[in-house]
């Protein structure tokens, strides 16, 4: 759901991200949003088993390259289709087979699967779905797991994921980050030194 204007319902997802510290401890890993769906490119509230498009395949084949000339130890992903694909091909180059953190999906919206999302707002709870509290509580969770458990010895770990989780993630590490960083399939590294935590885009 990235968009470049101001994202409805932000603060509130921010405030709650930051209510506590983000008890990440490693002090260096990758983010990788998924590559595009029809879902994305149609705006419309999206199904855990929403596939990639052709363009959404071909930007994680992509980001893929980009991954291979860095040290991935490990992949840590969603199980949502559309960024364990992603993930699958992250891992490819490296050898290595996606571990899954469900934890870590997309807020689940199921209420309102396949309608148009023109006024989404984050700090809406709409009836039969997640409600942002509990997402919020369930991504920082995920992530604290997912970064935190057995860190590799030596290379870094990748994470794969959503929007959404990224939005939580930027939030928890005290972030804000421009809307060309949060477009589908762009490879991220976080750094974190005295002066706290930087993302940057992987060339």
């Amino acid at each position: 759901m990235t968009r470049d204007v101001p994202l409805l319902g932000i603060d509130r997802l921010t405030a709650l991200a930051r209510a506590e510290p983000s008890g990440i401890t490693t002090s260096s890993f990758l983010f990788l949003r998924h590559g595009e769906t029809d879902g994305n490119l149609r705006s419309v509230y999206q199904r855990p088993d929403q596939p990639l498009n052709a363009t959404g395949e071909a930007q994680a084949r992509r980001a893929a390259t980009v991954l291979a000339r860095q040290p991935v130890a490990d992949i840590v992903a969603s199980p949502m289709a559309r960024a364990w694909r992603t993930a699958a091909l992250a891992a490819e180059p490296h050898g290595l087979a996606p571990r899954e953190e469900p934890e870590i999906q997309e807020r689940v919206y199921t209420a309102l699967f396949g309608q148009p999302t023109h006024d989404f707002d984050w700090a809406r709870d709409p009836p039969g779905c997640e409600g942002l509290g509990e997402f919020v509580t369930r991504v920082r969770g995920g992530l604290t797991r997912a970064l935190n458990t057995a860190p590799p010895e030596t290379g870094l770990r990748l994470i794969v994921a959503h929007g959404g989780v990224l939005l939580v993630l930027t939030a928890m590490t005290g972030l804000t980050l421009p809307s060309e960083l949060q477009r589908n399939a762009t490879p991220l590294r976080f750094e974190r030194n005295a002066g706290g935590w930087r993302a940057s885009a992987i060339a």
